[in-house]
């Protein structure tokens, strides 16, 4: 017959889960977990935390934003007495600590970002289908014009196929007699 969920085994190793995750939550390591809570391995330790945090959130995302919300908790506590003094470093501590939890969990209202020309100076959205088109075709020919000059300038460095020398006016050796002069004009 399988163990009862509330057996007094079940419960210690839920306890011992919870009390591996709030040494991590502290920075702990996993051997450190393993070695303070009796783990034979940080495997153990490594199992624990993670088994403590699914039972708070199913997604393996979530279980890291659970530890990290949990940190930031942690943090904010410790500021908050110095914070209700009014210390302003404490206050400004503790602006940052909430700016990272609200980034973290989504509070904050998305920044738009709007997409522009290849300048900056024209959002893509105000732009025409046909000014789009034009601008790709735009592209395109200048592409294909500096491909064309880069191989014209491999063309002029390596000399055609065939025709080494040529262009460098070097004779080259075609087996057969040169052409007689033709004759001088009286």
């Amino acid at each position: 017959m399988p163990e009862s969920k509330t057996s007094i085994r079940r419960l210690q190793a839920v306890e011992r889960s919870k009390q591996a995750l709030e040494l991590r939550k502290g920075g702990a390591s996993f051997p450190e977990i393993a070695r303070a809570l009796g783990y034979a391995a940080p495997a153990g330790a490594y199992q624990a935390v993670m088994s403590a945090l699914r039972k708070t959130l199913k997604e393996p995302a979530e279980e890291v934003r659970t530890l990290e919300v949990a940190r930031l908790d942690a943090m904010l506590l410790a500021l908050w007495a110095q914070v209700k003094q009014g210390n302003q470093g404490a206050i400004d501590k503790a602006l940052k600590v909430e700016e990272r939890r609200a980034r973290l969990l989504g509070l904050d209202a998305p920044t738009k970002i709007a997409p522009t020309n290849p300048s900056g100076e024209q959002e893509y959205a105000s732009l025409t289908d046909d000014e789009r088109l034009e601008r790709i075709e735009e592209l395109f020919a200048r592409a294909r014009a500096r491909r064309d000059r880069q191989a014209a300038e491999a063309d002029r460095a390596d000399g055609p196929a065939g025709d080494e020398g040529l262009d460098r006016g070097v004779p080259v050796d075609t087996g057969q007699a040169p052409p007689a002069d033709p004759p001088a004009p009286e």
